[in-house]
């Protein structure tokens, strides 16, 4: 009984140490749909934002004629309540307008 206790935790200690194998895929996973009646598709085009970094001496008004915006519409975009600046920060740029009278 003793010696098959010991075969026992031999064994078990033995397979711990040895390192877990993965199996590697030998194929690219592919994306499936199990539901295909809730995957919708859509027509409407994809409006991606721009990003953009402050520079020194840039104001709102600078980087919204830039862009064909306004700065109403860059503030809206960027959540600002006023107009100051920080060097380095980013500003995302709505889509451009036909109004820039800002």
């Amino acid at each position: 009984m003793l010696i098959s206790l010991s075969l026992v935790l031999v064994l078990l200690i033995s397979c711990e140490s040895q390192p877990k194998a993965r199996p590697i895929p030998s194929t690219t996973p592919v994306l499936t749909t199990l539901r295909p009646e809730l995957t919708t598709t859509t027509t409407e085009k994809v409006i991606q934002r721009m990003a953009y970094t402050v520079q020194p001496g840039d104001t709102l008004g600078k980087i919204a004629k830039a862009f064909n915006v306004s700065v109403s519409e860059l503030m809206r975009e960027n959540g600002k309540e006023d107009t100051i600046l920080g060097i380095g920060e980013t500003l995302f740029i709505p889509p451009p307008s036909n109004d820039i009278s800002e």
